[in-house]
């Protein structure tokens, strides 16, 4: 970790006190990347800054657009210009069709969907002046295809997907690269409340922020992992619906064994 080589020099990372990007966030400082590291003010966020050299705190909320653009402008005049914007505040709310959450499912979309875009209209301008930047944000493979009890959780982050897609469509060729990150269960509180039986290939943050590491310096539009999940809810999604739907049913109670 240590060793590693990244090409950026300061990292904004949203969502800093969460599991997966905390852990990202101490992988790139140990490695001499300067981490400005956002979240809502609270004890998490300050360890976090206070356990890693190279990290300092910028708490805000991301659902405060001018709350963002203010942030950005004092991490950039402290640390100089954001060169890596990852992009990983997010929730998940369970989702029961019989009594469905109306508030967790607005929760959701809110910080899930709103949370990215206004982090997006906060770092863009300055990467766009500068022809250089690198914005990446963090989706799921659940996206991809509607699943069993995931309403909530796999519209935001289906909505997140085609936000990615139209980003890369329309910063090509400003020097501005977008990457997707799309992984499956993760070990973290994020998701605690989902059904244990029905983690497809659950990994821990530490595997997971280490899979991220070793592609994103290369700036792939993509990053998408278990394989095996992946492949099989790209597949599906391709399908005719009278195929897919039957097909993901049976995946869905093959994983709770």
């Amino acid at each position: 970790m240590a060793g590693a080589k990244y090409p950026w020099k300061v990292a904004w990372i949203t969502g800093a006190s969460g599991a997966i990007c905390g852990e990202i966030a101490r992988r790139l400082a140990a490695a001499g990347v300067t981490i400005a590291a956002t979240a809502r003010p609270g004890g998490k966020l300050d360890q976090l800054a206070a356990g890693g050299e190279g990290i300092k705190a910028y708490p805000a909320d991301v659902l405060r657009p001018d709350e963002l653009k203010a942030t950005v402008a004092k991490i950039e005049s402290a640390l100089g210009p954001i060169d890596l914007a990852l992009l990983g505040a997010g929730m998940y709310a369970p989702f029961d069709i019989r009594n469905i959450d109306l508030d967790g499912f607005h929760r959701s979309m809110a910080l899930n969907v709103d949370g990215v875009i206004n982090a997006v209209a906060a770092a863009l301008p300055s990467m766009l002046a500068r022809k250089s930047g690198h914005i990446a944000i963090m989706g799921s493979l659940f996206g991809y295809a509607g699943w069993p009890e995931n309403g909530s959780y796999g519209a935001s982050k289906a909505a997140v997907i085609n936000l990615a897609e139209s980003l890369k469509l329309e910063l090509e060729g400003t020097g501005v690269a977008v990457t997707i990150i799309n992984p499956g269960f993760v070990d973290t509180p994020l998701n605690a409340a989902y059904d244990p039986k029905k983690k497809l290939y659950v990994m821990s943050k530490e595997r997971c922020a280490r899979k991220i590491l070793e592609k994103l310096g290369g700036k792939p539009y993509e990053i998408a992992f278990p394989t095996q999940v992946e492949l099989f809810l790209k597949t599906v999604r391709s399908l005719p619906r009278a195929l897919s739907f039957p097909l993901i049913r049976w995946f869905a109670r093959m994983m709770q064994g």
